[in-house]
């Protein structure tokens, strides 16, 4: 079975989305928060959403209801860790508390979500959607040189296939560079 290759975010529009929030206002600071931690884990919306203060450390977040109920742990990047950190600090709470809430108190759901990630899209032009930022996070690890496996257990795939679809998107960025540094000097003279 084909599997469609899903859309992505370059590295520079995933930059340019994170900074984006205006950290000056609480509400900047949790949408940073939002954004770097969907961009550099890969966590579902649904994922997003369930965590709570107690869920994370400055290493790991916990999933407790990720897809089919199961649990993970995801590594939480130094970029996420001060995220949360600085979002948190302007706005504690205790706890048992989910980590993102709306400002008037209680959990984001994934509608909201969706708004405040695609609000943000929109005004740097981007396509649109939180599960897009799954995908470029899966782009990018492997992009970097992570193993398929990492990434699938990163990103809670059951199969490996299905994290394979996204080992096109990062093909296409390995033919890209091959072909730049090949086609420039040739390598042992022409084929005959």
């Amino acid at each position: 079975m084909i599997r469609t290759r899903p859309d992505f975010l370059t590295e520079r529009q995933l930059t340019d989305l994170i900074a984006s929030p205006d950290t000056a206002t609480l509400l900047g600071r949790r949408d940073r928060a939002i954004l770097v931690v969907l961009a550099d884990t890969g966590v579902r919306a649904r994922e997003l959403c369930c965590l709570r203060i107690r869920d994370v450390s400055p290493t790991l977040a916990f999933i407790r209801n990720g897809k089919g109920g199961k649990q993970r742990f995801v590594p939480l990047s130094s970029r996420a860790v001060h995220a949360i950190k600085t979002y948190l600090d302007s706005h504690p709470a205790r706890p048992d508390l989910p980590l993102f809430r709306r400002l008037e108190g209680g959990a984001l759901d994934r509608r909201l979500l969706h708004k405040i990630v695609s609000a943000y899209q929109r005004r740097l032009r981007l396509k649109t959607g939180v599960h897009l930022l799954r995908a470029s996070c899966a782009k990018c690890l492997l992009n970097r040189g992570l193993n398929l496996q990492t990434v699938r257990a990163i990103l809670g795939h059951e199969s490996i296939v299905t994290t394979g679809v996204y080992l096109g998107v990062a093909t296409d960025q390995l033919v890209r560079e091959y072909r730049a540094a090949v086609d420039q000097t040739p390598m042992g003279g022409e084929a005959r």
